[in-house]
């Protein structure tokens, strides 16, 4: 096992403060702030959500100077119907920030959204055409020199891949196909910022309704992924905001489409909940978000 990993794996996880709450009575995240994506772009971070609130699951925007300024910044709904699990990147190739997130249509449809300075977007279109009744969600996008790789989570089970090459992106996936099994959801892939990179899938497990993290690995974007650890991030150290870890994602090195992460300074932003917060049902659930880190 590659030492920066073994590392990793041996490390117990504190949290630190909480980075973004629900909002306000009233607001458009006045329930919940899920399932973050976040980039540092001209001196601000840029961070974007699900939002719970007004009986509905929407996309949330804030951007701040610091993490911890987040919080109290002002927030803005950037999309008016269902949409859910954003990512935001970077294209390098078309010089535009891409947002894919999730849908209703065809039971959970993937679409994208770009922009030229991340504060308007254009209108979504259909990333991908769903080519089963399963259940799609939780969709994620990760590049390398020759190809685009699209990976979704089929129903709460596997996790599945389509590929298209990258001057043909956002457009042009072939037949999905299944690379890891099993899991909840929340499938993040990365790319190591090593001499030689490897990619590291961090996905969702759940048991009893509890949250956590497992780790895998593969020396190519196409996996196999090999299971390296399934409680691999499982709780933190209290006290502690949170008694879960749910569906994060790692602070990058850069902002582009590689993902690039230094796995031996890893920051964890995730969604969490204070124990015994996780009952009644799931709409309903109080989720904030915060760093946690080995």
């Amino acid at each position: 096992m590659n030492l920066l990993l073994a590392l990793l794996l041996a490390a117990d996880w504190s949290a630190g403060p909480v980075l973004l709450a629900p909002g306000p009575h009233g607001a458009f995240d006045e329930t919940a702030v899920k399932d973050p994506s976040i980039v540092f772009h001209n001196n601000a971070w840029h961070l974007f959500y699900t939002a719970r609130g007004r009986g509905q699951y929407t996309l949330g925007y804030v951007t701040a100077p610091t993490l911890e300024k987040l919080n109290a910044a002002p927030r803005r709904q950037i999309m008016p119907a269902y949409a859910a699990a954003p990512q935001v990147f970077y294209f390098r190739p078309q010089k535009k920030w891409y947002l894919i997130f999730q849908t209703t249509a065809a039971n959970y449809q993937p679409v994208f959204a770009t922009s030229t300075d991340l504060a308007t977007w254009s209108a979504p279109e259909p990333l991908i055409d769903k080519r089963d009744a399963a259940k799609w969600i939780d969709f994620w996008v990760l590049c390398d020199s020759h190809n685009a790789y699209l990976y979704f989570t089929r129903d709460h089970r596997d996790l599945y891949m389509a590929v298209t090459p990258l001057h043909r992106f956002p457009l042009g996936w072939n037949t999905p196909r299944q690379v890891f099994s099993p899991l909840h959801e929340s499938a993040h892939i990365y790319t190591t910022n090593e001499r030689t990179p490897r990619y590291l899938l961090f996905f969702e497990t759940q048991q009893d309704d509890r949250r956590a993290y497992g780790l895998a690995e593969a020396a190519t974007p196409a996996g196999p992924f090999r299971e390296v650890d399934r409680n691999f991030a499982g709780s933190v150290r209290q006290p502690a905001w949170t008694s879960e870890i749910s569906h994060g994602e790692l602070i990058r090195e850069g902002n582009d489409e590689r993902l690039v992460i230094n796995p031996a300074q890893i920051r964890f932003l995730i969604q969490g909940l204070p124990a015994g917060a996780h009952a009644g049902a799931y709409a309903e659930l109080t989720w904030r978000l915060g760093l946690i880190a080995p």
